[in-house]
C-alpha cells in the first residue's frame, strides 16, 4: 500500500483555502481602516499642540512690553462692567470686585491714559515677531509636505494633503441672564464660540482648523480645535519688607 492524501482531507483543505481567501479582503480593509483612524488621531494630536503652544503667549500685544507685568487692557468697546473701577476720579488699578490685597488684575497707563487692546481690524502678525497669540493668525498652509518626486493615492504621501490654519477673534464678553455687577450670583452665557464681533472684547478665541483633501474619502475630514483666552493680566510680584 502505498501512502496518499485521502479525499475527504483534500476537500478540507480546499474549504480551508477558501475561507482564508475570502476574508483576506476583509482583513486588509480593516488594517487600511486603522491606518485612517490613527493618523486622524496623530491630526487632532498636531492640532491640539499648535493650539497649547500658541495659548502659552501672551493674550494681546499690550502685554508684551518687557519692562512691565503684563496686565488688564482697556477694551473700548468691551463690558463696561469690565472696565477699570474708579473712586471718584480716581483709577483704582482694578475692576470691580476684585479685593485691596489682590496682586493680580491691575490696570496700567502709559502717560496717564489705560493700555488699549488691539482694535479687531489690526489682529495679526506684527513687526515679524510672535509674542502674542494672534500673531499667529496664519492663512491655509499645508501642514506636511511630500518628500519624494513620485506619488501615490496612499502609503508614503497619504498626509501630504493635510492643511492648517489659525484664526484669533474677539467674543462678545457680554453675559446673557445678568450683568457683572449685579446681585445674582450665577452668569450664564450663549455657545462663545459662536458669538464673533468685529469688534475688540475682553475674550479671544483662537480656532486651530485642519483639512484633508485626500482622495480617500475616509481622510477628507474637517477637524476644528476652539479654545479661548481673557483679558485678566497676570500676578504682580511685590517687595515685602520685614522688621
Amino acid at each position: 500500500m502505498r501512502r496518499a492524501v485521502a479525499m475527504i482531507e483534500l476537500i478540507f483543505a480546499i474549504v480551508i483555502l477558501g475561507i482564508v481567501m475570502m476574508s483576506a479582503p476583509m482583513l486588509i480593509a480593516t488594517a487600511t481602516q486603522s491606518s485612517y483612524v490613527a493618523l486622524q488621531q496623530e491630526a487632532i494630536a498636531s492640532a491640539a499642540s499648535e493650539l497649547g503652544m500658541i495659548l502659552t503667549h501672551h493674550w494681546d500685544e499690550g502685554n508684551t512690553d518687557p519692562t512691565r507685568t503684563a496686565s488688564v487692557l482697556y477694551s473700548p468697546n468691551g463690558d463696561d462692567d469690565l472696565d477699570q473701577e474708579m473712586d471718584g476720579t480716581i483709577p483704582t488699578g482694578r475692576r470691580a470686585g476684585t479685593p485691596t490685597s489682590s496682586s493680580r488684575r491691575f490696570f496700567h497707563s502709559l502717560g496717564g491714559i489705560p493700555i488699549q487692546t488691539t482694535p479687531a481690524a489690526n489682529l495679526g502678525p506684527d513687526g515679524g515677531d510672535r509674542d502674542d497669540i494672534d500673531d499667529f493668525i496664519t492663512a491655509v498652509k499645508t501642514a506636511m509636505k511630500e518628500e519624494e518626486s513620485t506619488s501615490t493615492l496612499i502609503g508614503d504621501v497619504v498626509d501630504t494633503g493635510i492643511t492648517i490654519e489659525v484664526n484669533v477673534n474677539y467674543l462678545a464678553d457680554n453675559p446673557g441672564g445678568s450683568t457683572y455687577m449685579g446681585t445674582g450670583s450665577t452668569l450664564t452665557y450663549n455657545n462663545p464660540f459662536s458669538n464673533n464681533i468685529a469688534t475688540d472684547s475682553n475674550i479671544k478665541k483662537v480656532q486651530v482648523r485642519l483639512r484633508s483633501n485626500s482622495p480617500e474619502e475616509e481622510l477628507q475630514k474637517d477637524i476644528v480645535l476652539n479654545a479661548f483666552s481673557c483679558n485678566i493680566g497676570t500676578y504682580q510680584l511685590r517687595q515685602a519688607v520685614f522688621p
